[in-house]
């Protein structure tokens, strides 16, 4: 018996079954031509479109170049199982590593001999390259699909944090909530996003209450969630760039916004404003809208901002205020935080040196 290993692999959660129907073929085919099947190594609910996020496949590769490897042989349903690389010359690139390292690959279920005649080759060129275009027009027609959906007023995204997912049917009729990662049970059920758990609700109003109406910065709003042990998306706290996220977040509004990055055969491009999908009233909102677009305000008038424009915020405030302290410029709701001006200019003392304002206790 020739020792061999297999690789199997299915492209979604939902074709499980296809990873057992893989190896009974190989099995089959092991049976006929002398294979003793030693191990498996399956990807599950993996694109074959890359190697980068195939781990089996990345550690039987390296196995097959080992001079240590227990196998000669790599059984493997079909082409398209192997990979629906868009350079088809990939799959065969690591067909010929495995090869040249003394493993033979074998494709069980294909009607041809991989034994390198001719016609052989030509076939495996023109599977490779129907896997190939197979998966460029499903991603087309799955974006079409979900472009749809979107404008029936149904949700094809996860949801932020303080919304979950709602099943429903056809007659809009809630069937349940879905967990992270949970599918629908059914092709013909939709998908709407509903008021997450109390708790998550709160903290996301709490968010945007802290930040527009008393004019606390993100930095100061993380460390008092994470004081009083508020629930965070990940779980592992807040930060100031997790709070921007939150209030950024159209969502609690109750507005869905579709496209803003597109995934295309493996690959992630952000996508210009004009080109996302915005759907209106899309779900109960859970922020009012003025307490949003106030939050919004301030974000913008709290961007990054030149060494410039934060000494002409100082001196605006001087003019209004007669006096500067820490205290008073975090209080004020569009200038940027005093930990700023200490990491930009040295320390508070010489941004207020550069605007020529002395403290009353520092002078004589």
């Amino acid at each position: 018996m020739t020792p061999a290993v297999q690789y199997v692999r299915a492209s979604t959660g939902l074709q499980a079954c296809s990873l057992d129907q893989q190896a009974l073929a190989n099995a089959a085919y092991a049976a006929l031509r002398g294979f003793e099947i030693l191990d498996t190594y399956s990807d599950g609910a993996a694109s074959g479109l890359t190697l980068r996020q195939r781990p089996a496949l990345q550690r039987l590769l390296a196995e097959a170049l080992s001079p240590a490897r227990r196998f000669k042989a790599i059984l493997v349903y079909d082409v398209s199982r192997w990979g629906r690389f868009q350079d088809i010359d990939e799959g065969a690139h690591y067909e010929f590593l495995c090869r040249r390292a003394g493993v033979a690959v074998h494709y069980c279920a294909e009607p041809f001999e991989n034994a390198g005649s001719p016609e052989a080759n030509l076939i495996k060129q023109v599977k490779r390259a129907m896997a190939a275009e197979y998966s460029r027009a499903l991603s087309e027609r799955l974006t079409l699909a979900r472009r749809h959906m979107v404008d029936q007023g149904f949700m094809v995204t996860p949801p932020p944090f303080g919304l979950l997912r709602q099943a429903i049917d056809g007659a809009g009729r809630p069937i349940g909530l879905l967990s992270r990662g949970q599918t629908k049970a059914s092709k013909a059920h939709r998908i709407v996003f509903v008021p997450g758990p109390p708790q998550a609700v709160a903290t996301v109003r709490r968010i945007f209450r802290l930040y527009a109406l008393t004019g606390l910065s993100r930095g100061a709003i993380a460390k008092t969630l994470n004081a009083a042990g508020a629930p965070s998306p990940t779980g592992r706290g807040w930060t100031g760039d997790r709070v921007q996220r939150v209030l950024r977040c159209e969502a609690y509004v109750g507005t869905y916004v579709y496209g803003r990055v597109r995934y295309s055969l493996g690959r992630a491009s952000k996508m210009a404003p004009q080109d996302w999908k915005r759907v209106e009233n899309a779900f109960p909102p859970i922020i009012e809208r003025a307490v949003f677009d106030l939050a919004n305000r301030l974000l913008d008038a709290r961007r990054r901002r030149t060494d410039a424009e934060l000494l002409d915020d100082l001196r605006e405030l001087l003019v209004q205020e007669g006096r500067l302290d820490a205290d008073l410029i975090d209080r004020w709701p569009y200038m940027a935080h005093s930990g700023t001006y200490d990491r930009r200019f040295g320390g508070l003392s010489e941004a207020y040196r550069r605007i020529g304002y002395r403290p009353a206790r520092a002078r004589p």
